[in-house]
């Protein structure tokens, strides 16, 4: 959960660095950095929604680690 949230505002950062140029695929010739940040964004989108979503696994933290009680 953290390092798909921590690579998505890493990503989110430097898109907006970047501006609308760094939404650019890889195969554009004015692709900043080759589109990779373009890359690494969608990627970590997938990431986060590939293990859960990062609200199901605060819960599971909050359920087993923490011991809170269920809602």
């Amino acid at each position: 959960m953290l390092a798909a949230e921590l690579a998505q505002g890493i990503a989110h950062v430097g898109l907006q660095a970047l501006g609308q140029t760094g939404l650019l695929l890889a195969d554009s010739a004015h692709a900043p950095l080759g589109g990779r940040l373009e890359r690494l964004y969608r990627h970590t989108v997938f990431a986060s929604i590939g293990g859960g979503t990062s609200e199901v696994q605060r819960n599971i933290v909050a359920i087993r680690g923490l011991g809170l009680p269920r809602f």
